[in-house]
């Protein structure tokens, strides 16, 4: 004999009208937004002696930041780092170009893809 299972709230989403979604999911984003967390320098300097390597080497990195108090992650090819603006700048295919602040990264890590 198999237990019924209820799904609990996820049977109700059909029935939902497209405002609900769209405040249930503007709540949803609100309550995930976070603070930037505090690092210390020496962590800083092993994830810029990482860029360093991933520069010289062109390995993949894997870099989560965060923007607007959301985490976020970039996996790509560290292209230059640039002192005089504290920023670096990342690329790959699919996503193009973009600039991270040094403040806004949380971890830098090689990626193994």
């Amino acid at each position: 004999m198999t237990m019924y299972r209820d799904r609990g709230e996820l049977k109700w989403i059909p029935f939902l009208m497209p405002e609900h979604k769209a405040l249930l999911t503007k709540y949803y984003k609100e309550i995930q937004k976070i603070e930037m967390p505090d690092i210390d320098e020496q962590v800083l300097s092993v994830y810029e002696n990482v860029l360093n390597d991933a520069i010289f080497s062109g390995d993949m990195v894997e870099v989560r930041y965060v923007e607007e108090r959301e985490m976020k992650r970039f996996k790509g090819f560290v292209h230059r780092t640039n002192y005089m603006e504290r920023t670096i700048e990342l690329g790959n295919q699919r996503e193009g170009t973009i600039y991270v602040h040094f403040e806004k990264i949380v971890q830098v890590t090689l990626s193994l893809e």
